[in-house]
């Protein structure tokens, strides 16, 4: 049933075209009257009517600028305007905001049955239209995992040619002229479902494998497979990204900013590969192979690797030579001596001198001598030494101000890097028998 509204300041002229339309339309619209402009508006908010019946000259808000209020928040209502007046100006406003019919007073029953028998086969296609339109998008929307899934799974097993991928592509809207492959695996022993012995090949990793493809579709287009695959795969277009070194670093960072969600949200940790990026469909294979090979790099330190950070020929070309390289970890060594009350991560300290975690943490031991981890704990105790012979704090102030938030954690801390514990340490600076 539709909706439809009379709005006419005249009770009679109302109830004429409501008593018509009664008869003519029985059991096909939902009638509902107003008495002016400003009712016709309300009425219409409320109700949200299909076909609007508007008198031009009604006192107050007249019908003009009472369609174009209503054409605000219904901009496919269907209008047909009536009035005593037949003026050209009204004509020309009336075209303006979209009004299908104009009916002069005094009319027919004809004129009128015809013109609402109009209306109604109008708002009835278009009803229909709408609806096929949103079963066809249903459909598609549907289809669409099926498609990405068979592609993906094209792309991993280098079959491509076995489908006819041109026309995968028209439906996803995807082309991958430029574009890259993404290989993540849940750390075992991370998720609670894992922990209980569950495996987490189901639920779990089906949540995951759906929130980073959400995640990443917020910036870029990508496919995945993560329901029948071991690992959560991606392929990621990077359009308008030519320069390798830059996508290089778009995707590090991207893979970054995964990781990082990806713990806060679920509570599990992440290693991740990434290939270098390929012009057509028909290339992604060896990016795919690229990001599992990377993963044979991953540690406990480097859990995110880029091929081109382990590609021999590419690690000449992309390294610093040694002055670069100690110059750039010197600003690195600052980095860590301004910043460590806070809580410093391998990841995110890479990330912020533009470096992947995979080539920070290899060369930041061939530099300072130390893993990260170590070289953290080294400044701080070495911190807290010169500030338990200042004598100006205490133990736990000391603690707080290195960057440690338990004072049993730090104490423990301490007598594995100094040979004491802080109040050994305290006692023996006190006695002046050592240090």
């Amino acid at each position: 049933m539709l909706r439809l509204l009379i709005a006419d300041d005249e009770k009679y002229d109302r109830d004429s075209i409501k008593g018509i339309l009664s008869s003519g339309f029985p059991g096909q619209l939902e009638i509902s009257e107003a008495r002016n402009g400003r009712e016709a508006i309300e009425i219409s908010e409320r109700l949200r009517p299909d076909i609007v019946i508007m008198d031009i000259k009604m006192p107050g808000i007249n019908g003009i600028n009472a369609i174009q209020e209503i054409r605000r928040f219904l901009p496919s209502v269907y209008l047909i305007i009536i009035t005593a007046y037949d003026y050209f100006d009204f004509a020309v406003e009336a075209v303006k905001n979209n009004v299908r019919e104009y009916i002069l007073k005094p009319f027919s029953k004809t004129e009128l049955t015809e013109k609402v028998k109009e209306a109604v086969s109008t708002v009835t296609a278009e009803r229909q239209r709408r609806q096929r339109e949103i079963e066809n998008q249903e459909k598609l929307y549907t289809l669409m995992p099926v498609l990405e899934n068979e592609i993906s799974y094209s792309i991993i097993n280098d079959s491509i040619y076995s489908i006819d991928y041109e026309t995968y592509m028209k439906y996803l809207d995807m082309d991958f002229n430029h574009a890259c492959a993404m290989v993540v695996q849940v750390r075992e022993n991370s998720a609670p479902s894992v922990k209980n012995g569950e495996n987490p090949g189901d639920s779990v990793k089906v949540q995951i494998g759906e929130y980073i493809e959400e995640f990443i579709g917020r910036r870029y287009r990508t496919i995945a497979s993560y329901r029948f695959t071991r690992d959560l795969v991606y392929f990621i277009q990077l359009k308008g990204y030519e320069d390798e070194a830059e996508t290089r670093l778009i995707m590090i960072n991207l893979a970054s900013d995964i990781k990082r969600e990806t713990k806060r949200f679920f509570d599990v940790s992440l290693w991740i590969g990434i290939g270098s990026c390929y012009r057509g469909l028909n290339n992604l294979n060896k990016s795919y192979k690229e990001a599992c090979s990377s993963l044979e790099y991953k540690s406990e330190n480097g859990n995110i690797v880029h091929y081109q950070d382990i590609r021999p020929e590419m690690s000449e070309r992309m390294q610093y030579v040694d002055r670069e390289k100690i110059a750039l970890f010197k600003a690195v060594e600052q980095y860590i001596l301004d910043n460590m009350r806070e809580e410093l991560d391998l990841e995110t300290t890479a990330a912020r001198f533009n470096l992947s975690s995979f080539y920070f943490s290899r060369t930041f031991k061939d530099v300072l001598g130390h893993n990260f981890s170590d070289y953290i704990n080294i400044v701080r105790i070495n911190k807290a030494k010169e500030l338990l012979k200042s004598g100006q704090m205490s133990i736990k102030e000391i603690c707080f101000s290195v960057g440690y938030s338990d004072p049993n954690y730090f104490s423990k801390v301490f007598k594995k890097y100094a040979g004491f514990s802080p109040t050994e340490y305290k006692i023996k600076i006190d006695e002046g028998t050592g240090f």
